[in-house]
């Protein structure tokens, strides 16, 4: 019984810590993030012209939760690009569901191509960062920050895409 106690007081004395190091954001905070993302994208573009400095978008979710993190070191940082990545991601969805319709089907099923290619070749980059011979913390995070630039840079891309009236299907 003695030992059952102690392993109940050792579990609710780490219950703070995780809560503290564990930034992990909910479906709800993550479509909000993304919300402000868009929102950030739109001024960006507005207030240059339509050229845009969208780059610095980039990395809002991943500095606010940054500041928020008081344990858990890397793992926790990475975390934080992740869920910033689960927001792009949520963008890149959006817009991959407008380019059927924008593009037509021949352009959409070449797009489709040059999606799966970016795909795999995202995962190997970011693999190779966190590479399973050397684990680290510092390879997790690297991994996890390549995953929230390569994903928000290819959101970016598609909403380009999406924008250029050159590339809109012929009506």
């Amino acid at each position: 019984m003695r030992s059952r106690l102690v392993l109940v007081f050792a579990a609710c004395a780490l219950l703070p810590w995780r809560a503290a190091a564990d930034p992990l954001l909910t479906k709800a905070q993550i479509a909000k993030a993304a919300g402000e993302i868009d929102a950030c994208l739109d001024k960006q573009l507005n207030a240059s012209g339509g050229t845009g400095h969208r780059q610095k978008c980039i990395g809002l979710v991943k500095a606010e939760c940054d500041d928020h993190i008081s344990a858990g070191g890397e793992a926790a940082h990475a975390t934080c690009s992740d869920n910033e990545t689960a927001a792009w991601d949520v963008l890149l969805n959006k817009a991959w569901e407008e380019l059927p319709d924008d593009l037509g089907p021949a352009r959409f099923a070449k797009l489709k191509a040059v999606q799966k290619q970016w795909l795999a070749y995202r995962d190997a980059k970011c693999a190779f960062l966190n590479d399973p011979e050397h684990v680290s913390a510092w390879g997790l995070m690297l991994a996890a920050d390549c995953r929230m630039d390569e994903t928000s840079r290819r959101t970016i891309e598609l909403r380009d895409i999406l924008a250029d009236p050159n590339l809109a299907a012929a009506e």
